[in-house]
């Protein structure tokens, strides 16, 4: 299978590299972020293990950062056993001290087997990382090699759709502040699942929406006008437009897989 080749960041980093450059410059405000976003996120796996009645024990999230997702889904009891990995140092040092009950360890899931006493997992959980790494194929395959797992939740965002291509041609895509360096179609991802032989339990395609009051806490320092553009585009069109929204111009995309 041909995959899309990365974009280069125009800072000369990595995908991850970025992330931890944000981790180290901010830690507390890239925190308070994603903790905002983390419902959407974890609404997504406990749906898709939902419609399936899977009921897990253990649930492993794959860069899990600062804990926001996986410590939204302990919030909920989704599990009893909660686990994170991360490249970031620093980013595990602050999931330690905010969710003491959550095991986790730094780790390079790419060179580096389980790094826990539980053997296997129920859940893995891969939510806004495959858009970071260079190379998602070889990633999902080393996910395979260290873990045994039954079921893989993976979600990314859909910004390779027809208005997020015209907003390509206008800027410059390695200029991005999230440092995304993969820009995925509904397509384009399941691709990565054909490539690594894993099958296609259940998807959620949704348009996220953000709250006045996070967007503000996201952009209101970047002037009015700005902040009144997303306050279209992220809050009131994803909710009153959202199957237009999705189709056409952004989209988070969820999926449950399982091995062949």
């Amino acid at each position: 299978m041909n995959v899309e080749k990365p974009i280069a960041l125009d800072s000369g980093k990595s995908g991850r590299d970025h992330s931890e450059t944000t981790y180290l410059d901010a830690l507390e405000r890239q925190a308070e972020w994603l903790r905002r976003g983390a419902g959407q996120k974890a609404d997504s796996v406990e749906q898709l293990l939902r419609r399936n009645r899977i009921k897990p024990e253990s649930v492993l999230e794959l860069g899990c950062g600062t804990g926001a997702v996986i410590g939204e889904l302990q919030r909920r009891g989704l599990a009893q056993r909660y686990y994170g990995i991360d490249y970031s140092a620093t980013a595990i040092t602050y999931l330690k001290t905010a969710f003491p009950n959550i095991q986790c360890a730094v780790a390079d899931v790419m060179e580096t087997a389980n790094a826990f006493d539980e053997d296997s997992f129920d859940v893995v959980i891969c939510s806004h990382i495959i858009e970071h790494l260079e190379d998602p194929v070889l990633f999902l395959q080393a996910i395979g090699r260290q873990f045994q797992f039954d079921y893989l939740v993976a979600e990314v965002p859909l910004e390779d759709l027809f208005f997020g291509r015209v907003k390509a041609l206008l800027n410059d895509r390695s200029k991005n502040p999230a440092g995304h360096v993969q820009f995925f179609t509904r397509r384009s991802f399941l691709a990565l699942f054909t490539a690594i032989q894993s099958t296609i339990v259940d998807e959620r395609v949704y348009a996220p929406s953000f709250g006045k009051e996070t967007l503000q806490f996201a952009y209101g320092e970047k002037g009015l006008l700005r902040y009144l553009g997303k306050v279209l585009t992220e809050h009131y069109l994803p909710k009153h437009a959202s199957r237009l929204w999705t189709r056409w111009y952004h989209a988070h995309y969820a999926v449950l897989c399982k091995k062949r």
